[in-house]
This record gives structure tokens, C-alpha cells and sequence, in this order.
């Protein structure tokens, strides 16, 4: 198959799909009830709870992990499902609130911008949001692809659930999800009448959050629209001294609105607008360690007193008085902010984004089952400015602009086939992106004015980038028997990636070009084009044993495929820097227990697996010398292998009626099996964002008192310690050297530890009205979150701070039909 066949033969079956899929007409457990989902009602087919079985049993839960609606106790894939209901009982407000009680997963904030997140299952992670990048981890919202994270910290706005799938999904969910995938499902409109919400609530740092929802029904049970919309407000609790501002504010505003049309009894279309937008003051970063031999000390000594630019002069005497000064400097002003919520910044940091989401889904019943196509555009503008160091020197400042757009189309084809002895599914998939990724960062800016003679260099990185991918899959369950089934299914990927960079260096008062960055590249514009194409194939292979009606056992083993790409960031000799890295292959090995115990009183789901990654992609920050001064670049390679295993445990109990009683734990334990580069053998380096452990604990009640309904919500997230950042840590013989990488290690690690939120909510009126006290870390643990190293001869520190305890009060109006 050449590529240009496969590129032709997908197009033309995306364009023929004038009528595709749904989710599947039924839920199928390979010994459990068929469970039929209404075709005139498809959220009926996605509820992630159906009616409670017995007084105190546990509700059922239905996932879409292999893209049609079944029982989550009959799936054997590692998935965990986070319904609406139960984000709201913890006090969920954005989307990385996920994650907080989902084993195996973490979700942190972006490095360079406030509006992105970065997300990590079972270890795997890509740390850096350039569009030259894929994530290790998938995200699908109503079933469409978001390929860049800008916008994805928004507030959870009338969702239906959130489901968490492990591990490689090489088949289904299979375009660079080496990790796994993170499917958000948003509520549908619906014919029950007209009905909606509204909502406020006001917390601490005065956090306004209001959210409405409004459902109806326009043409019988033809046409129905749903519109939904947040706005959030709050103000910041770090304070910037230089400026006087606070800061790590929030401000968004998300709306959405959906309208559903029924032409025919058998067919479905579905069209969805989003828009978020926000912009605000950002967390800022803290300044944590400097090496005594950094050029940052300078740069400190020259904040501190202009007058010390004389010491430059006195050669190596002057250089070493220098460094003592300003190190005297940078740790006093270490000492006093560190652990606080103050800081002193040169500028208040901005972050700002901008998404529109359009999507149409159409989904047509059949007589095997269902088609569905579902496309998409998706455009984003963000741009943030961020002081890197956190400090008053000017050591690091960078600026990020991004425009983006990109549009996809899948066709999915579900169903039974020979009398339902086969569970099937197909598809194929055409994915675009293009728009620019620019950065622009000053380093060392006194320093560096006095070098350069007193022209103040600024270095830029700009790239245009056009990226598709085609992928065709197909998946199938063969049920030997009643008890024993076969999973096996396959994907073939093709990936085009095409960057033209103009990576310079100007003058950052008059804005003439200085150099190019990358050797060859055009003169006087700095042009310089890469292209390069991936293909993989992917596979799942999996064995099912329904051991009774309530037990499931499973093995199974897979390959994820992400792509390749280019050095957006590349800086020197084109034919050193300016190269594709290659493409990451996941192999992975899992089996798991699947059970429901005692009537339904008790679920104990277990998951263990062994996972090798080759050409395991890595980003790391470097200082690279430009006109003589040292700059931060990120160079992104292929780091050898390595080798995660670890499992997910899940245990939900409901002992009394009203009570419900969960907990989870994960472990990863990664390690390098081969990592080497110019600067020698790095397998000793540590995984950043990776906890060895984690748990979690959490208490539902719920009871009646007269006409008023009450619920209480108790939950512990506990997390081991995590290294924030890559960092080395076999002993170089070099006592300064080691005493250095010892320090970093100390400050960019976080120690273990946990956070307690809870809520108490009174409901009446037939649970019509809700008001509701609640808090988040309330034991107001305060850690550091995203870490940064500037590595040799910087040798600097950073990171930030997580949110202080919040408490606040909510109230929720519902109306209309239910």
C-alpha cells in the first residue's frame, strides 16, 4: 500500500459518507443482558449510569472505550469513567479536576502558557505543547480529536462524563495515543421538554462562577437545541512586588450550543459550536536555585547595582567578585520568597487564549448496527508572556504566539455480524493542521547588551507548520462461547509533517535581523524548510474470560504508534539540529480483573502491565550559546528505550443504602533501558511528573431529612514524590558538579503528600433547587507544581505553586422536564 493510494482511498470514503454512525445499538457483555440504547435518544446510549439493579447495589456504568456503549464491568480495558454527578461531588471546576480520584493519570500545567495542560497515563507524557509536537495522550471531545491542549484547563461545562482509558489504544482511539486517551462527552439535546439550569457560586479570592443551561425542543421529536454558558472570575493570591498586581487570577468565559435534527427514524445528525476564551494574569514562577557558577549570578549583579557593568572589565577577578555578588543577591531574594506567594517580576505574566470548536456528527442505524461520521474544525490563537527566571533579574524571558487551525473527518462503522458471533468495528480517519508556533525569548538582557556592545540581542523561533495524518482501523470480538471471547484489531498510519522555520536572532530595539539561527538557511529572511513523513502500524490482541455473570478476566497486548516531527526550536548547523526526530513505538502487555461482588454491593476492578518504549520521544531545555550568550532551546530527540510497568487498582463499595465508599491506588516504575546522546549515557536521568505511587480515598452519603435531600462528599488524593524536571542523577567525579545536580535535585522535587476536598449539599423541591458548601485542599497543602531547569552553564531553577485552600457556597436551579 503506497501512501498516495491510502491518502486518495481515505478522502474518497470520507467524502462518499453522507450518512454515518452512532455508538452502537446495544450493550453487550459477553454472558449480561443486552442493554438496548434508543436510537431517538442517544444519550440514553451514553449515560455512564442506568437505573440502580437494587436498593443498595451499585449503579451500572457504560463507556464508550471501543467506540460503542457497554457496561463497564464487561469491557477489558483499563477505563475509568468520572460522571458528571461525581465531578460535581468533588468540587471539580476544570478540566485537569479529572484527574484528581483517576488512577494512573496526571494532568499538570503547561510549561510556557497558562491556557494548555499536559497529560501523563501510566508514565507516558509529552511535556512540551509546540505544534510541532503530538501528545502521548489523546483527547476526544464528543468524539472529535483535540490535537493541541491550548484551552483545555477551561471550566467542565455540562458534561455528561469523562473517561480515562490506559494504556496504547493502538486500535480505535489510535493517532498518537502511546498513553492512552481522554474522552470528554458533553450532554445532547433531548425531547423530554423544555428543561435547563442555572448556577452560581462565590468563593474565597472571590471566585464568581455562573453556568447556564437551557434545553429545547423545537420541532416535536424532529429538532432540538441545547445552549450552555460559563463565565468565571477570580482574582490571584500571589502578588507581584515590582508591580503591586496579584496574580493567578482567572477570567474565561466558555459557551457551547448544540442542535440535533431526526430527519428519519433511523438517522441522526448532530451540530455542535464551541467557543472559550480567556485571558489573565498567570500563575507566576518562583525562582529556586542558581549554581554559584551560572551567569545568572551576574545578570544579578548587575540588577543589584548598574554600577558593578565596571567589573566586567577586570577580567577573570572581576568575573569571579561578580558572581559572588550577584549569588549573594539571587539567594537572599530566595530565601524571602521562597515558599510564599510573593515575587518580584520584571513583568507580570499574561496568558491568553481563543478557541472555536465546530463539529457535526451523523449517525445512521442499520441493520448490522450503526455509521457515524464525525468532523470537525478547530481553531486556536494564544499568545502568553512569562517571566521564566521569577525573579527581578532578567535572566530568562520568553513570549509565545500561536494560530492555528485543523480539521478532521472520521466514518466509524459498529455492529454484530453472523448472528451476533462477531462484534465489529471500522473506520478510517483524515486529520489537517496548519498555522505558525512563534516564541521569542531575551536571556541574560544586561549581561548580554554590555557583550553585544549595546545592542541587546533577542532570539526568536518561527515556525509554519502544515501537518496530516490518514489512518484506517478495524476491530472485531469474536465470542467463541458465552464465556470465552477474542479481541484482535489493527491500524495503519500515515503521518506528513512540514515545518518552514525562520529561527533568528534581532536587535530588540530596532527589530533588525542580527543572525540566523539555523546554518544555510536563506539570507535576510531565515528560510528554511523541513519535511518528513512517518508510517506505522499499530495492533490490539486481547483474550476474555467472563469466569461468571459478574466476573471478567483478560490479557491482552498492544502497540501505539506517535509520530515523528520537527525541531520547531533548532539552532546551529542544519544538518546537526534542524532533523526529524523519529517515531515512538509503544509495546504493551496488560491483564486485568474485572468483578462485582456480593449483590452488587462491591466493584473490584485490577489492572497490571508491563510497556516498552522505543524511540521514547524527550524534550529538553538546554542553554545554547547565540552571540556569545547563553539562551534557553528546547531539543527535542529520541531517547533510546525504556521500559514502565505498574497497575490500577479500583474498589468501590456501597455497605448501607445511601453510602458509597471508593479508593484507588496506581503504581509506575519507569526506567531507562538505553538513553544516550552527545552528552553521554543519561539512563540514570529521572522520568519528570511521574509518582511511583498514588491513592485515593473517598465517602458519598446521602440521605432524607423531611422534604430536603442532603448530600456529603469526603475525598484524599495522595501522590508520591516527583522529580518536576529530568534530572541526572549518577555521580560525574566532579564534586562541584555533583554538589550542583544534588542542589537542583532538592529543589525540583516534590515532596509526597495529599490534598482533602469536601462538600455539603442541601437539595429541595424534588431535588429542583441545590445549595451547597465546599472546599478544595482544605488542608491547605501548598506545593510546587510545573518545574523548570535551564540546564548548564545556567544552571537555573523554577517552578510554581499550586492554589491555596478555597472554600465557597453554590446554588443550582433546575426547571422544566428531567
Amino acid at each position: 500500500m503506497t501512501r498516495a493510494w491510502f491518502t486518495k482511498a481515505s478522502l474518497a470514503a470520507l467524502a462518499a459518507a453522507i450518512a454515518p454512525p452512532t455508538l452502537a445499538q446495544e450493550v453487550r457483555g459477553p454472558e449480561s443482558p443486552n442493554i438496548t440504547a434508543e436510537p431517538r435518544q442517544p444519550e440514553a446510549a451514553l449515560a455512564t449510569q442506568t437505573a440502580t439493579p437494587t436498593p443498595a447495589g451499585l449503579s451500572d456504568i457504560v463507556v464508550t472505550a471501543r467506540r460503542v456503549a457497554e457496561n463497564l464491568q464487561s469491557v477489558p480495558v483499563a477505563v475509568t469513567v468520572q460522571t458528571a454527578e461525581a465531578l460535581q461531588a468533588q468540587s471539580a471546576v476544570r478540566v485537569p479536576d479529572i484527574a484528581r480520584l483517576t488512577p494512573g493519570i496526571l494532568i499538570g500545567s503547561a510549561t510556557s502558557s497558562g491556557t494548555a495542560i499536559t497529560i501523563n497515563i501510566r508514565g507516558q507524557v509529552q511535556t512540551d505543547i509546540l505544534a510541532t509536537l503530538d501528545p502521548s495522550v489523546g483527547t476526544y471531545v464528543d468524539g472529535f480529536y483535540w490535537s493541541r491542549a491550548y484551552g483545555l484547563n477551561a471550566d467542565l461545562l455540562d458534561i455528561q462524563n469523562a473517561q480515562v482509558l490506559r494504556g496504547p489504544q493502538g486500535t480505535l482511539f489510535g493517532r498518537n495515543t502511546t498513553g492512552g486517551a481522554m474522552l470528554i462527552q458533553t450532554n445532547d439535546p433531548h425531547y423530554r421538554g423544555f428543561s435547563g439550569l442555572v448556577s452560581g457560586t462565590y468563593g474565597r479570592y472571590n471566585e464568581v462562577i455562573g453556568t447556564a443551561v437551557l434545553n429545547l425542543p423545537l420541532v416535536g421529536d424532529k429538532i432540538a437545541l441545547r445552549a450552555a454558558v460559563n463565565y468565571t472570575t477570580r482574582d490571584g493570591f500571589f502578588r507581584n512586588e515590582a508591580s503591586g498586581k496579584k496574580l493567578g487570577e482567572r477570567d474565561g468565559v466558555t459557551a457551547r450550543g448544540k442542535l440535533r435534527i431526526d430527519p428519519a427514524d433511523n438517522l441522526t445528525l448532530l451540530f455542535s459550536a464551541e467557543y472559550f476564551r480567556t485571558e489573565s494574569l498567570s500563575r507566576p514562577y518562583g525562582l529556586l536555585y542558581v549554581a554559584p557558577t551560572s551567569p545568572a549570578n551576574i545578570e544579578g549583579a548587575l540588577t543589584a547595582n548598574p554600577a558593578n557593568a565596571a567589573l566586567l572589565g577586570a577580567g577573570l577577578p572581576g568575573q569571579i567578585q561578580l558572581l559572588g555578588i550577584g549569588a549573594g543577591y539571587l539567594n537572599d531574594y530566595i530565601g524571602r520568597t521562597r515558599g510564599t506567594n510573593t515575587v518580584s517580576l520584571n513583568e507580570d505574566p499574561v496568558s491568553f487564549a481563543e478557541t472555536q470548536t465546530y463539529t457535526g456528527t451523523a449517525t445512521l442505524e442499520t441493520f448490522f448496527g450503526a455509521v457515524k461520521f464525525i468532523g470537525g474544525y478547530r481553531k486556536i490563537k494564544a499568545d502568553s508572556n512569562v517571566d521564566l527566571d521569577g525573579s527581578p533579574a532578567r535572566i530568562i524571558r520568553t513570549f509565545g504566539q500561536q494560530d492555528l487551525q485543523s480539521y478532521s473527518g472520521e466514518l466509524q462503522a459498529t455492529g454484530q455480524m453472523f448472528d451476533d458471533v462477531v462484534d465489529f468495528a471500522a473506520g478510517i480517519f483524515a486529520f489537517h493542521e496548519n498555522g505558525r508556533d512563534e516564541s521569542t525569548s531575551i536571556a541574560l538582557a544586561n549581561l548580554s547588551r554590555i557583550s553585544g556592545g549595546g545592542i541587546l540581542s533577542q532570539t526568536f523561533y518561527i515556525g509554519d507548520v502544515s501537518n496530516r495524518s490518514m489512518g484506517a482501523y478495524a476491530q472485531g470480538t469474536f465470542h467463541v462461547n458465552d464465556r470465552f471471547s477474542i479481541v484482535a484489531g489493527g491500524r495503519y498510519s500515515v503521518e506528513d509533517k512540514n515545518l518552514v522555520s525562520f529561527n533568528q536572532t534581532r536587535d530588540a530595539d530596532t527589530g533588525a535581523l542580527l543572525s540566523c539561527l539555523i546554518t544555510g538557511a536563506e539570507p535576510g529572511t531565515c528560510r528554511a524548510e523541513r519535511k518528513a513523513g512517518f508510517d506505522g502500524i499499530s495492533y490490539t490482541f486481547g483474550l476474555n474470560y467472563q469466569i461468571t455473570p459478574d466476573i471478567l478476566a483478560y490479557v491482552k497486548t498492544s502497540k501505539g504508534f506517535r509520530s515523528g516531527g520537527q525541531n520547531l526550536r533548532a539552532s546551529g548547523a542544519a544538518n546537526a539540529v534542524f532533523v526529524p526526530f523519529g517515531p515512538e513505538i509503544a509495546r504493551e502487555h496488560e491483564i486485568g480483573f474485572k468483578s462485582e461482588l456480593f449483590d452488587r454491593r462491591v466493584r473490584f476492578n485490577l489492572a497490571a502491565f508491563y510497556n516498552e518504549v522505543s524511540g521514547i520521544q524527550r524534550s529538553t531545555l538546554v542553554s545554547a550559546p547565540i552571540n556569545g550568550i547563553p539562551s534557553p532551546t528546547t531539543i527535542v530527540g529520541n531517547a533510546g528505550k525504556a521500559r514502565f510497568y505498574g497497575g490500577e487498582a479500583e474498589l468501590t463499595v456501597a455497605p448501607v443504602t445511601g453510602l458509597t465508599l471508593a479508593g484507588n491506588a496506581s503504581l509506575t516504575r519507569p526506567k531507562y533501558l538505553d538513553y544516550a546522546d552527545l552528552t553521554g549515557d543519561r539512563r540514570s536521568e529521572s522520568f519528570p511528573g511521574i509518582p511511583e505511587w498514588t491513592f485515593s480515598l473517598a465517602a458519598d452519603y446521602e440521605t432524607q431529612i423531611g422534604s430536603a435531600g442532603v448530600r456529603a462528599h469526603l475525598d484524599y488524593a495522595w501522590v508520591d514524590d516527583i522529580a518536576l524536571y529530568a534530572l541526572r542523577t549518577a555521580p560525574t567525579g566532579d564534586p562541584l558538579a555533583d554538589t550542583i545536580s544534588r542542589d537542583i535535585m532538592t529543589a525540583l522535587t516534590r515532596p509526597a503528600g495529599g490534598e482533602m476536598n469536601a462538600r455539603l449539599a442541601v437539595t429541595f423541591n424534588d431535588e429542583a433547587v441545590e445549595v451547597a458548601v465546599f472546599g478544595r485542599n482544605i488542608l491547605n497543602r501548598r506545593v510546587l507544581g510545573t518545574g523548570l531547569l535551564f540546564d548548564a552553564p545556567l544552571n537555573v531553577a523554577v517552578a510554581q505553586r499550586n492554589d491555596p485552600a478555597t472554600y465557597g457556597l453554590s446554588a443550582t436551579v433546575k426547571f422544566g422536564a428531567r
